[in-house]
């Protein structure tokens, strides 16, 4: 868990040391919406990341999540997600414990898009805070507490709007027992879809239509005053 912390952290900060050369300005999207499933790992073990015989998943969709781009690969996401703890797989290290597990998050989120070209692949670091509520059965954690959040994931793009998104975060409880009982795993797949534009407005290249102040003097042709009482007199 330090180690992805540490990973979340420095990679950002090294890309961006690079020449503005091997960057692309334009916005791959705008806004990005998902839903898919949420598959929490509580076992109590850091060891066994990915065992599967310990994860807590239902069969019907559970996570749902939107996304805000800013600028230069860097956008907000929000979450939410829920599992059920039917008492059956262990939930640190404890078998027997029952019921919801909820969790809702923010976090910053760091794309690698840019520098891959904008194609198929679209990696990413994701660092932020949420909260999770956790069953009573588990004398062994909170009923609540409040997490830091840092991980990553992966959009596979099948086009410019929909796509395939993996993600794995590990949640770091902030209670008295820092890197203790109250950690978990969250893991998640769904559908995602992006929208390149918001109310008609254009973000791609960022273009801006400049608006002139036409200030340029135009002369009034207005009679002389000679010439014509030249001709009056004529007449």
């Amino acid at each position: 868990m330090k180690f992805l912390l540490a990973i979340v952290l420095l990679v950002p900060f090294f890309y961006h040391a690079q020449g503005y050369k091997t960057r692309d300005n334009a916005n791959p999207y705008k806004l990005m919406f998902g839903l898919g499933w949420s598959i929490w790992d509580d076992d109590g073990n850091p060891s066994d990341l990915f065992k599967v015989q310990s994860m807590h998943a239902e069969v019907f969709p559970s996570r749902l999540m939107f996304d805000y781009y800013f600028y230069k690969g860097w956008s907000a996401e929000g979450g939410v997600a829920f599992t059920r703890f039917k008492g059956v797989k262990p939930v640190n290290g404890q078998i027997g414990v029952k019921g919801f597990g909820l969790s809702a998050d923010v976090n910053l989120k760091y794309s690698f898009n840019g520098l891959l070209g904008k194609g198929m692949l679209d990696p990413y670091l994701l660092m932020g805070v949420g909260g999770t509520v956790h069953p009573a059965g588990d004398t062994l954690s909170k009923a609540f507490y409040p997490t830091l959040n840092v991980g990553g994931g992966i959009n596979f793009w099948f086009n410019n709007a929909i796509g395939i998104q993996v993600q794995s975060v590990g949640k770091i409880g902030l209670t008295s027992d820092f890197f203790g009982k109250s950690d978990y795993f969250q893991h998640s797949i769904g559908l995602v879809v992006r929208l390149e534009t918001v109310g008609g407005n254009s973000e791609g290249e960022f273009k801006k239509e400049k608006l002139k102040l036409d200030v340029k003097k135009r002369k009034i042709k207005t009679p002389r005053k000679g010439r014509k009482d030249k001709q009056d007199g004529d007449a």
